[in-house]
């Protein structure tokens, strides 16, 4: 009834995008005698990945998309910033054009 480890070499895998990784892990099982279990009398209790090497060349292209997708998330912010400075300055051009003593007022100041 005690757990077994058993260490899997690691192995070069094709991922569903046809990306070649390496894998290394362990697979933990123990012997169960009840017929709950496989006709085998060994139940998996878990796998765990130790270690998943990518290429460098996807690793590279992994952070270049990383970096292209931060500076477009940068463009929109400073292009949101722009839009509301805008508005801001439209709303005082309609304020001093409302009222001419407004203008009289921003000198005065």
């Amino acid at each position: 009834m005690r757990t077994v480890a058993f260490d899997v070499p690691p192995q070069e895998i094709l991922t569903k995008d046809s990306v070649t990784v390496s894998v290394d892990a362990v697979v933990y099982a123990r012997i169960m005698l009840d017929e709950a279990t496989d006709r085998w009398g060994i139940k998996v209790e878990r796998v765990e990945m130790k270690d998943v090497r990518l290429p460098v060349q996807l690793q590279r292209a992994m952070a270049a998309e990383a970096e292209s997708s931060r500076e477009a998330r940068a463009k929109v912010v400073a292009a949101e910033g722009e839009q509301k400075a805008a508005r801001a300055l439209k709303e005082a051009a309609d304020i001093i054009t409302e009222s001419p003593a407004a203008m009289q007022l921003r000198y005065v100041r």
